[in-house]
């Protein structure tokens, strides 16, 4: 079973993606596994994440682009919200090899999402998107699969290593979100 959402910004602030998204986190109860070459989530979001950890301890491992990155700023303004979702027992991984540029949810084994929905503000709230959600067993055992694969190719950000970044990361990082605030 399969279900095509497209989403324009014309449809108002929520668009049928960020539905989507937010809808199937909040009824998560085991697992979130989410890769995205943008990740920028809003408070909302990283609330609803670290409600399903810490409320019903799901497991939640979010797989983003490591150094090898297409945008520099993007990075490092991501790499800005992890404290939240750390802090609140999230696993982050970075992809090594190079850019990743898939953009998938995987929830609890059976449900699963791919598209061009990136999350941010830009592709919940901005651009035209599609994704296909998928209720189905199979294919979200296939996605896993090459998401395990991924990790296998992925270093793990922990808490502490977090906080300790570099001061011009953190120049970066608030650069960001002024540009960010301005979009």
């Amino acid at each position: 079973m399969a279900l095509v959402v497209g989403s324009s910004p014309t449809t108002g602030r929520s668009t049928p993606a960020r539905i989507l998204v937010q809808s199937l986190v909040a009824a998560s109860r085991k697992q979130i596994h989410i890769t995205s070459p943008y990740f920028l989530p809003d408070r909302s979001l990283i609330a609803e994440l670290a409600k399903a950890i810490r409320g019903r301890h799901v497991e939640v491992k979010i797989l983003v682009p490591g150094k090898k990155n297409d945008h520099l700023m993007t990075r490092r303004s991501s790499r800005r919200l992890y404290g939240d979702l750390l802090d609140a027992g999230a696993r982050i991984f970075e992809y090594r090899p190079t850019m990743l540029h898939a953009k998938i949810l995987i929830v609890d084994g059976v449900w699963s999402v791919v598209g061009s929905t990136n999350m941010d503000s830009r592709s919940f709230g901005l651009n035209d998107e599609v994704n296909m959600a998928f209720l189905d067993p199979a294919v979200a055992s296939r996605l896993e699969q090459d998401f395990q694969n991924d990790l296998g190719e992925s270093a793990e950000v922990g808490y502490e290593e977090w906080k300790q970044r570099p001061w011009y990361e953190k120049v970066h990082e608030w650069a960001g979100a002024l540009i960010e605030r301005q979009q």
